[in-house]
């Protein structure tokens, strides 16, 4: 998974790997990313937002209506039968759809203009 926000240390972008169990979604991925940024502090870019923001699930993730918040541009896109990222993931739409093996979730942040 790739994260990319227009703040320090977000700015060119975080690049995260993990295997994930086959029944993992958004949530269930973010948490991961969440847990390890947690236990390798260095790797940290929060709290933002003068201390209001302390994980990517809380800045990401909108859970009172279920969604990825409208300000986030989702890639979230697993390998087709010739390996090109084709196959679509519909976690907007749904934050417990179970990702598709090998995907790549890319995360765009917008901070308008």
């Amino acid at each position: 998974m790739k994260i990319s926000i227009p703040i320090k240390k977000l700015q060119n972008g975080k690049d995260f790997t993990f295997e994930v169990k086959d029944d993992a979604n958004i949530v269930d991925i973010l948490a991961i990313v969440d847990k390890y940024v947690h236990e390798h502090p260095e790797e940290s870019v929060f709290p933002l937002h003068d201390g209001y923001i302390h994980n990517y699930l809380q800045f990401l993730v909108d859970f009172k209506e279920e969604r990825i918040y409208d300000d986030v541009g989702l890639f979230p896109y697993a390998p087709d039968e010739n390996g090109d990222l084709r196959k679509f993931n519909p976690i907007a739409d749904d934050l417990y759809f179970n990702v598709f093996p090998d995907t790549v979730i890319d995360l765009q942040q917008d901070v308008g203009c």
